[in-house]
Parts: C-alpha cells; sequence; structure tokens
C-alpha cells in the first residue's frame, strides 16, 4: 500500500481529531516525558547506539522499529510498527513525540531527506515534522564527510548541512575502535567544530599532534575536550 500526500493529510486530521476529542485527557504519550527513537533500518553495534542514546537523553527511551531488523534492548520499551499496516499508529507518534530522534539512517536516506525527494512514508511525515515547527535530531554511525569535492559523500555532506539549517541536530556514535582517531596528527578549527555539531563531547589526537591556537580558542569556547593518546 502506497500513501500519497492526500492520505497523509487525512491521517493527520483524523489523528489531530482524535486528540481534540479527548478534551484535557492527554494520551499515552503525553502523559510520560519520554524520547521516541524511530529505527528505520540496520543499526550498526546497537549496543553502542542505546549507550550514546542514553547519555544524550535522559527522558525514557522508547525503541519504535520500522523494519523486521530488530535488536534486544534490556529496560528499554520497544515496538515494532508496519508503515503499510499502521500508518495512523505512526502519524500519532510524529504528531505527539516531544522529543523524536531518528536512528542510524541509510546514507540514501539522508540524502533523499535533506533533498526534500522524499515524498512518502517516514521521510515525508518528517519533512511534515519540520514544516509544523517541531524539529527531530538524528544519530548517525558516521560523522559529516570532510572529503566531499567530486563523490558521493558531496551529497551526504550536503544534506546533513541543509538539514542542520533547518534546526534538525545531528549526533553521532562510533561503532567501532577507530585507530585512525587515535593517530590524528592535526586538529584545526573546523575539526572542532565538526565535533560539536557532531554531539562529540572529546577529540582524540596523537601525543605530539599539532593543536592550531585557533582550534584551541574554539574547544574551550565550545566546551570541547582535545585529548592526546
Amino acid at each position: 500500500m502506497s500513501l500519497n500526500e492526500q492520505d497523509i493529510s487525512l491521517i493527520i486530521a483524523k489523528v489531530r481529531q482524535e486528540i481534540d476529542s479527548r478534551g484535557d485527557q492527554k494520551s499515552d504519550l503525553s502523559r510520560e516525558k519520554r524520547t521516541v527513537v524511530l529505527i528505520p533500518s540496520f543499526v550498526p553495534s546497537p549496543d553502542r547506539a542505546l549507550a550514546a542514546l542514553r547519555e544524550h537523553y535522559s527522558a525514557a527511551l522508547e525503541l519504535v522499529f520500522l523494519s523486521p531488523v530488530v535488536f534486544p534492548a534490556d529496560g528499554v520499551k520497544t515496538r515494532q510498527l508496519d508503515w503499510k499496516a499502521q500508518p495512523n499508529e505512526i502519524v500519532d507518534l510524529l504528531v505527539n513525540a516531544e522529543t523524536l530522534v531518528l536512528l542510524a539512517p541509510s546514507t540514501g536516506f539522508l540524502r533523499r531527506l535533506g533533498g526534500g525527494q522524499e515524498e512518502e512514508g517516514i521521510g515525508e511525515l518528517l519533512l511534515r515534522r519540520l514544516l509544523w515547527g517541531k524539529s527531530f535530531d538524528v544519530l548517525t554511525d558516521f560523522s559529516a564527510p570532510k572529503f566531499r569535492r567530486s563523490t558521493t559523500y558531496a551529497d551526504i555532506a550536503e544534506a546533513i548541512d541543509t538539514l542542520s539549517a533547518m534546526g534538525v541536530k545531528f549526533r553521532t556514535y562510533c561503532p567501532v575502535d577507530s585507530p585512525a582517531q587515535d593517530a590524528r596528527a592535526l586538529v584545526t578549527e573546523q575539526d572542532v567544530v565538526d565535533a560539536k555539531r557532531s554531539g562529540l563531547k572529546t577529540i582524540a589526537c596523537a601525543k605530539d599532534a599539532i593543536i592550531t591556537p585557533l582550534a584551541a580558542d574554539t574547544a574551550r569556547e565550545l566546551q570541547i575536550n582535545i585529548q592526546r593518546a
């Protein structure tokens, strides 16, 4: 089943009508402050993703799996929803969630979302949420690419820049131990700015790494810790 824009608008109107009909009685989503985490597909290193979610969000987590790919999460409320079969429930989530996080979206999804090319499904609803003046966060398993020119990474970086400008907050977690981070030989102001934008609190570098004066000043200003090996 594919829903067009008119179908989505009718669902949204129905959900809002049901909410209004409840009067002063709030839905379950409104009674309890919690962070709704949308999981559209495979998540690399889910244990590290969960740790990052717990670090960044103090409210109770609810994981909502939108595909057959699920992972265990002890102590965290989870449920699985099918967009084609349960569109009302998903729209209700996006309308009411105070804090919404998109976890580990694919790079293709990010490119389409940043380019406004998601015309149905979850992407369309996320774009509508922005139009409603309600933002959302994205937790990715990678930092914004730096090697952009004439590569596929250019589209990814541009999508992240575009969504950030629209109020979407990007955070990142590392699914693997990266020796390359420990071997960083130079830390620049741009490295610090990128770390802040990605939600990182620490930049790891080599023991004898060069830290530019502007990078050090910016790190103090943005409260980013530059840690030598």
